[in-house]
């Protein structure tokens, strides 16, 4: 009995030794003969050593009352721990739903604030497409005034070509490089010059137009992905809690490494309207190059266009007026040789009559030199017949070298006539020349506006 009690006392665990039965299952206690091990056999916990095996059989009442008090005291301060669990998972809870409450809240209100920054970058690239886009337009408008000024030019080139080329036909000393053939030449050098000026200027358009359609489709490529953007963040600032099309999405917390920042984000916004605008305001900038280039190659043609106009007017009434000239000298020379042709008549009928009265006094003479002896006398009338004789045979021979003389004139004043006439047929064609083909062709030449790049009639109806 005594070795069973001190068995027992050596396997008596109270409070201060073991406060739980769980650390016994853990520890165990010590026996007789060995260390008691966790041996679970119908829930009881036996001896190690093979002897005490058998002569351990029950706890004792102390025990039993003690193991109940461990219980009740486990009982207890598990419920303590729980409640203090329930208490802070309680407030862990109350405090995770204020903050994720107020973090969601904050990230709504920071993807309302992005929405405004979208909304408003989203205007600005609006405004600027529609200005790019309006200003894309008017300069389309100048670059097809630029390529009808071009062609416009080919109409004044030829009518000068064709001017020059038609004045090559003038005849003899008309052929002249007078002012209005270098008015002419000038004319086309002009024109050679506005075609190369206005064909720096197209190139120069059709490189602005490239630029800014360049400037337009990133404004569109901007605003197509703050469309998106705006379109997934209102989607998301439009998710609730109960509500929307929300899924667990694991993984996704991260950055992604194709991220911009805010300033960047901002900077390529800017940048692009910024680009934008000087591609516009070199666009307004050419336009006014341009219309003053029209301007101004117009005018000069149309200017020099009216001294060539004014250069073979004038030389049309010169034309006209040494035909005038010409006609009336003409004129005169044949009245003077129909006088010439009427005194080369009296001429000859002066020497003709010069004969008889030479006739007669050759015949007296001849009569008187038949006289017998010494009447045939050198009287007076002998002298006179002689002096008669001289005088009318130099009469005659004065008649007949002034003769001559007229034939001569007549015939001088013949080719005097010949010439005229062929001269005043020169000049006749040199002014219808001038006058029926290129004066009448120039009248073709188009407007001023036309030249500008304005199609407001057909080529060569609308006249200035």
């Amino acid at each position: 009995l005594f070795k069973m009690m001190g068995d027992t006392a050596a396997f008596t665990v109270t409070k201060e030794n073991i406060e739980d039965d769980r650390a016994l299952l853990k520890t165990g206690v010590i026996g007789t003969g060995s260390e008691v091990e966790k041996q679970p056999i119908l829930d009881h916990y036996i001896p190690a050593h093979p002897v005490d095996r058998y002569t351990f059989k029950k706890w004792n009442t102390d025990d039993w009352a003690r193991h109940n008090e461990n219980k009740f005291f486990q009982s207890e301060r598990d419920r303590d721990a729980a409640a203090n669990t329930r208490e802070e998972a309680k407030q862990l809870m109350n405090s995770t739903q204020t903050r994720t409450n107020a973090t969601q809240n904050e990230v709504t209100e920071r993807l309302g604030e992005r929405l405004q920054n979208i909304n408003l970058w989203k205007f600005e690239l609006e405004k600027t497409t529609r200005d790019m886009t309006a200003e894309i337009e008017v300069l389309v408008v100048e670059k097809r005034r630029l390529e009808y000024a071009i062609q416009a030019t080919e109409g004044p080139l030829h009518i000068a070509r064709d001017c020059l080329a038609n004045r090559q036909r003038r005849i003899d000393y008309d052929l002249v490089q007078d002012a209005a053939e270098k008015e002419l030449l000038k004319e086309i050098e002009l024109i050679s010059q506005v075609q190369d000026t206005l064909s720096r200027t197209l190139q120069q358009t059709k490189d602005q137009l490239e630029a800014c359609k360049e400037a337009k489709h990133r404004l569109e490529m901007d605003w197509s992905d703050k469309y998106s953007a705006q379109h997934l963040d209102s989607r998301s600032v439009n998710l609730k809690n109960n509500r929307g099309n929300i899924q667990r999405k694991s993984g996704k917390a991260l950055y992604n490494v194709t991220e911009s920042l805010p300033g960047d984000w901002q900077t390529f916004t800017d940048n692009n309207i910024r680009l934008a605008e000087q591609e516009r305001e070199a666009s307004i900038r050419l336009r006014g190059v341009i219309g003053s280039t029209l301007s101004n190659t117009s005018q000069d043609l149309r200017e020099q266009a009216d001294r060539v106009q004014q250069s073979l007017t004038d030389r049309v009434a010169e034309t006209e007026e040494a035909t005038r000239k010409l006609e009336t000298n003409l004129k005169k020379t044949v009245d003077e040789i129909a006088q010439v042709e009427t005194m080369i008549r009296n001429l000859k009928d002066a020497i003709w009559e010069k004969d008889a009265p030479n006739k007669v006094a050759q015949t007296r003479l001849t009569n008187r030199h038949q006289r017998p002896n010494i009447e045939q006398c050198r009287d007076e009338p002998a002298h006179r017949l002689i002096e008669e004789v001289t005088e009318i045979e130099d009469t005659v021979r004065q008649l007949e070298t002034k003769l001559e003389q007229s034939e001569q004139r007549q015939r001088e004043l013949q080719s005097t006539r010949l010439a005229l006439e062929k001269e005043i047929s020169v000049k006749k064609t040199s002014v219808s020349i001038d006058r029926d083909r290129c004066l009448r062709e120039r009248t073709c030449f188009p407007a001023t506006n036309h030249l500008s790049g304005y199609r407001t009639a057909p080529f060569g109806l609308e006249q200035t």
